[in-house]
């Protein structure tokens, strides 16, 4: 992602531009090439070594903005490690407590530094030299580069283009993405992306006319909304993977936070930037099926690639799927990402009108999108968590919503 000083836009009638670039400029291109050779040049070398040469090549004032954009991307594309002979801050601690004992015993402020670290360094076992090279090795300037993912330069720059949009909408209060004209199979790949980075919507529409998804951007909440924000940011790249597509956002924009519009299409000079592959869960419901496999109980998880519609007022698609063992009768667990009331008796409303009759909605409390967020009396189909959901809990949810203690009516 961009820090807000390097996305470059213009504000127009009230909308915000991104400032593309073009992956095909041969100046733009030597420019990308450049930071990229930099940076695989830079494995093993300390990362203050890595950021004086960059601050050197990028320069300083708003005309290398684009250049610090750059280098920003790549280095979120670097893993760098604290390398030292023994812990830092122990090292530390047993310098300090050398340094101390040689000033009392010396009784001047004249200290042999030399001595001070081979007495640290024989404590810990260490030699004097890896003790005065671990003496301040986790700071961020001393960690070295271990790692990185090598990149093209015309993938550099579309990769640019892609966080200006995602800039944009760190900062919007709603979105609505609308899409048609697909298959089944990339609809529900298309929502279940939504449901991974856990945003906040509510759909209209169904797979014949298309539908409309309407996001709540970070800044429409009270709570969580850096973390909320870099969900949806994350997101954004799914819709490169699509035609026929267009968004519309409102925006926070400038130090008036100004109200500002934000459009993007299929026409914007975008291309994916990774691929759309996978079925994708969140980590506390991935484990989910082996540990109810493991209960002994009346349910068996099953397959599920299923996209429900409600009503042509949203859609469904379940986290997993069960099915009694004995009468066959079927139920379905969702997952919500970020909640709040309003949105929970929304989804409660429109499944009793609509939905199948044995879903368990799983809510955590750590994503309550609002301060301090309630429920009052939880509904028998709502099952609340504090961190990870109980399959213990969610196979009595089942039992409750079956209408009795061994799922059967």
């Amino acid at each position: 992602m961009l820090t807000a000083d390097l996305v470059e836009v213009t504000v127009r009638k009230g909308e915000v531009r991104p400032r593309w670039v073009d992956p095909a400029d041969p100046d733009r291109l030597a420019l990308a090439a450049r930071l990229i050779e930099v940076f695989g040049a830079s494995a093993g070398r300390p990362r203050g070594e890595l950021e004086a040469e960059l601050a050197e090549l990028t320069g300083t004032g708003t005309a290398f903005r684009f250049h610090r954009a750059l280098a920003r991307l790549l280095t979120s594309r670097c893993e760098f490690v604290t390398e030292a002979a023994a812990e830092p801050e122990a090292v530390r601690e047993r310098t300090f407590e050398a340094a101390a004992a040689a000033w009392r015993g010396e009784g001047n402020l004249h200290v042999d530094r030399e001595a001070v670290l081979a007495a640290a360094a024989e404590r810990l076992g260490i030699s004097a030299a890896e003790a005065n090279a671990a003496l301040y090795a986790d700071l961020q300037s001393e960690q070295v580069l271990a790692a990185w993912q090598p990149c093209e330069p015309a993938w550099l720059l579309n990769r640019y283009n892609v966080a200006l949009a995602q800039g944009v909408l760190l900062r919007a209060t709603s979105l609505t993405v609308e899409i048609a004209g697909q298959d089944p199979r990339r609809y529900r790949a298309l929502f279940r992306k939504v449901k991974f980075f856990q945003l906040l919507h509510r759909v209209e529409g169904d797979a014949r006319r298309g539908y409309a998804i309407h996001l709540d951007g970070p800044l429409s909440l009270f709570g969580a909304s850096q973390r909320y924000g870099l969900q949806m940011a994350s997101f954004f790249p799914t819709l490169l993977h699509f035609d026929r597509w267009k968004l519309t956002a409102e925006v926070v924009w400038g130090p008036r936070r100004q109200k500002r519009s934000f459009r993007l299409g299929v026409e914007a000079p975008l291309a994916p930037i990774g691929r759309l592959t996978g079925q994708w869960q969140p980590d506390e419901v991935a484990w989910l099926p082996d540990r109810i496999g493991a209960l002994d109980c009346a349910w068996e998880v099953t397959a599920d690639g299923e996209l429900i519609d409600l009503g042509g007022e949203g859609v469904l698609v379940p986290d997993l799927a069960f099915r009694h063992r004995s009468t066959g009768e079927r139920a379905w667990l969702e997952v919500f990402g970020y909640w709040n009331r309003g949105a929970v008796a929304r989804r409660l409303e429109l499944v009793r009108r609509h939905g199948p009759r044995n879903l368990v909605l799983a809510l955590s409390k750590h994503l309550a999108a609002g301060e301090e967020e309630t429920l009052g009396d939880v509904p028998a189909e709502v099952y609340v968590y504090r961190s990870t959901p109980s399959a213990r809990r969610i196979v009595a949810a089942l039992d409750r919503l079956a209408g009795s203690a061994d799922g059967r009516d």
